[in-house]
């Protein structure tokens, strides 16, 4: 196609070219023509055209030239804001969420007016994809990928196709539906080679696994599909990024110490902006708390955390994982605070079983036993038909301890409970025995005559903080006193 629109440009005809630019820039810029299609641009008969500026916008953006993007973009917009190429151009290139929600609402009439230059599946893809991003309606972002799929498998658009394709098993894996979202991915063609849109995106296929593969409690399984997508040098806002955060979660997970200061330096690399209606600065810091708990340092955890829950709502999923972390930090006020954020819009279903387990143990700890079963009820049953296990194996007494009491109770959903007692043997057998850097510091004080109240004044950390670190001492070298953690630890 790039030859047949080369040729139209070759007959010196400035509509004859505008037309053939306005026809078939997005496709071009989807089917990984963008190097090509910008200097077709620059050759065009007229250049300075405000579309022919606002194509090499779209180019610069998607070649990693975010400045030059936004130089062309302010030179072309002197055209009318319902033009099909300015209302998709914005579309791509609007940087913060309020204004992606509203020229995705403008993207949707001026759909609904396409004439016969204008490029129908690629912009019903591109509204999709931004309807993912900003996560207002899943429901209505799959919808429109389910139809810019079947609308470029009618015109022959197959590199269209594989895109909406690709995104929408992420916008089914975002809504909880993770059965059909890999059945999809096992279908997708394999590329050669990454197309300018892949390394836009930045991995989505192999990060859209490893989504998966997290909230099923596959954590190994996880990080191979995570390692295979994370580059150095990557801008930070794509499903690059999204990989990154979920690495440092599996390894969070398995205790993978040894990977600790590289998951930091990873976190360092996500963006501490917005884009494409992503709060990528929420996300990473979250996860940059967690990581923090995870290496003994709570207050560092709690620094991390603050801003995120002054941000308000927006980031459902990353309240949802706020909430757990302020719970295990001995923060149940924080954590309720943050689970009212995340329950201010509707939950995917894993984001909905992290806040009912976090609120089951939340109960627990509060003494109010019926209340914490309930909860947990619940949980088993929204994760039963997708098997989200994530949420209920974290290295957690309260939560082993609630799970244990639940089986011992019976439940309706004693099939899926088992797979989660099962998995979480797995996990303590990975763990067992493996301390923490903080908690071998822990340990040297236990061999002293310090109390608990010394050796965090020692150490600089809070009193609960020393308690939690001694309970999973003592939980890992599988003994419940001071003197049998010495004596196990010198055993081995």
């Amino acid at each position: 196609m790039i030859e047949a629109v080369r040729q139209e440009l070759a007959s010196g005809d400035p509509e004859q070219a505008r037309r053939a630019l306005q026809r078939n820039w997005l496709r071009l810029i989807l089917e990984s023509h963008t190097a090509e299609l910008e200097q077709l641009c620059l050759d065009a008969p007229d250049p300075h055209d405000a579309h022919v500026l606002l194509i090499r916008a779209c180019c610069r953006d998607l070649l990693g030239d975010s400045f030059g993007a936004t130089f062309l973009r302010g030179q072309g917009m002197r055209v009318a804001s319902d033009d099909f190429v300015a209302c998709f151009t914005e579309l791509l290139l609007a940087p913060d969420t309020p204004t992606k929600a509203a020229l995705a609402d403008r993207a949707r009439e001026a759909l609904s007016q396409c004439g016969p230059d204008d490029d129908y599946p690629s912009a019903l893809f591109l509204l999709g994809w931004t309807e993912v991003r900003l996560r207002r309606d899943p429901a209505g972002a799959i919808g429109l990928l389910r139809s810019a799929a079947d609308e470029a498998r009618l015109r022959g658009h197959a590199e269209t196709l594989r895109l909406a394709q690709s995104n929408l098993a992420f916008a089914l894996t975002h809504a909880g539906f993770f059965t059909e979202a890999e059945q999809i991915l096992d279908a997708l063609p394999v590329s050669a080679s990454p197309s300018d849109w892949d390394r836009f995106e930045g991995g989505l296929p192999q990060a859209n696994r490893g989504c998966i593969a997290y909230w099923r409690g596959d954590f190994e399984e996880a990080i191979v599909h995570l390692d295979a997508v994370i580059a150095d040098g990557a801008p930070g806002n794509n499903f690059e990024a999204l990989a990154r955060l979920y690495l440092a979660m599996s390894l969070i997970a398995l205790g993978r110490q040894d990977r600790y200061y590289n998951a930091s330096a990873l976190l360092q690399g996500v963006s501490r902006a917005d884009k494409h209606g992503v709060p990528w600065d929420t996300l990473r810091r979250v996860v940059s708390a967690w990581l923090s708990h995870a290496e003994g340092k709570a207050d560092r955890a709690l620094g991390l955390a603050a801003p995120v829950l002054a941000s308000g709502t927006g980031a459902p999923v990353a309240h949802a994982r706020l909430a757990e972390l302020y719970r295990v930090l001995g923060e149940p006020a924080l954590a309720t605070q943050a689970l009212r954020l995340a329950n201010t819009v509707a939950l995917p279903r894993y984001a909905l079983v992290n806040t009912l387990v976090t609120s089951a143990a939340l109960n627990a700890e509060a003494g109010r036993g019926r209340q914490a079963h309930e909860q947990l009820d619940r949980a088993l049953e929204a994760a039963t038909a997708e098997r989200v296990l994530a949420p209920f194996l974290a290295d957690d007494e309260v939560v082993g301890d609630l799970l244990g009491a639940h089986a011992h109770r019976g439940s309706r959903h004693h099939v899926l409970l088992q797979s989660v007692l099962e998995r979480r043997g797995h996990l303590t057998s990975l763990l067992g025995g493996v301390l923490t850097r903080r908690e071998n510091e822990i340990l040297a004080c236990l061999r002293t005559e310090m109390t608990a109240e010394e050796i965090a004044s020692h150490l600089g950390i809070t009193y609960p903080t020393v308690k939690t670190h001694i309970r999973s001492v003592y939980r890992k070298l599988g003994v419940s006193s001071r003197r049998a953690a010495v004596h196990a630890i010198d055993a081995r």
